[in-house]
């Protein structure tokens, strides 16, 4: 938990306007308050499967936690790219060359959290929005503002979104 606190308070400061030793101390109780008052849900990977306490294994912890780095730097580069395609779209395409359109992708992923984090990276890229997840959650349907290929833009959602969330929420 010490590398998630460590995180934390790096990012209190980095959102910070100055960097001063009450800024770092009040950083740093935040990130401990925040950790501990969410250390069972952060610990509930590693539970053994029971409903007993929980086994903390640091070594998975750790590749837990570069996995996370990891998503989060790929759905803010995702997010970029996204950003950069809708500006060339807007600036240099005719509208009558848009094609718009809803796409059904069937899902591997089954939790709840898994299909809520898939949902909200595809809204939160632009040029898609989830529209709604079928009542037996073995679809999602979204609209995407330009579909040249529709079994690309699937394949691209499964490999790329779907496969890393389903590394972090089975």
């Amino acid at each position: 938990m010490i590398v998630l606190i460590l995180l934390l308070t790096i990012t209190w400061m980095a959102l910070q306007s100055s960097f001063t030793l009450p800024d770092l101390i009040v950083g740093f109780l935040v990130s401990f308050a925040i950790v501990s008052l969410a250390s069972r849900f952060l610990s509930m990977p590693f539970t053994d499967g029971g409903l007993g306490r929980s086994r903390i294994d640091n070594r998975n912890y750790a590749r837990l936690t570069f996995k996370w780095i990891a998503f989060i730097g790929f759905a803010l580069w995702s997010i970029l790219k996204a950003n950069l395609d809708m500006a060339r779209i807007v600036l240099f395409r005719r509208v009558a060359d848009i094609r718009p359109g809803i796409i059904a992708i069937p899902l591997d992923v089954k939790s709840d959290a898994g299909i809520t984090v898939l949902a909200n990276l595809i809204t939160l890229t632009p040029g898609t929005v989830s529209l709604d997840v079928a009542t037996d959650r073995r679809t999602i349907y979204i609209h995407c503002i330009d579909v040249q290929d529709a079994d690309a833009v699937r394949e691209d959602i499964k490999q790329n979104f779907e496969r890393r969330v389903m590394e972090l929420f089975p």
